[in-house]
């Protein structure tokens, strides 16, 4: 005997399931190419430390460089950096 699949149907989208979707669904947390602000500070400060010829020690030198240029970059587009200029929240 063989079974019958019935087609899968999707309930009919209607303004209300709209906005319930929107108050369920929280915005991501990311800016840039969907990359998080860290990522994108981690990823500056290792080019940073590679044009300087990728020395030893004193990681927060390109750091630091990184979270400047990434806060910069963030005011100058004119995206909400957080209070009191906090570049994570």
């Amino acid at each position: 005997m063989a079974a019958h699949a019935q087609p899968l149907t999707k309930p009919p989208i209607t303004e209300q399931s709209r906005s319930e979707d929107r108050v369920r669904r929280p915005k991501p947390l990311t800016d840039f190419y969907g990359e998080n602000r860290h990522e994108l500070v981690q990823e500056l400060a290792y080019q940073y430390w590679e044009k300087r010829g990728r020395p030893l020690g004193s990681p927060e030198i390109d750091w630091f460089a990184a979270e400047k240029a990434l806060r910069t970059s963030l005011l100058a587009s004119g995206i909400e950096i957080g209070p009191d200029e906090d570049l994570y929240s």
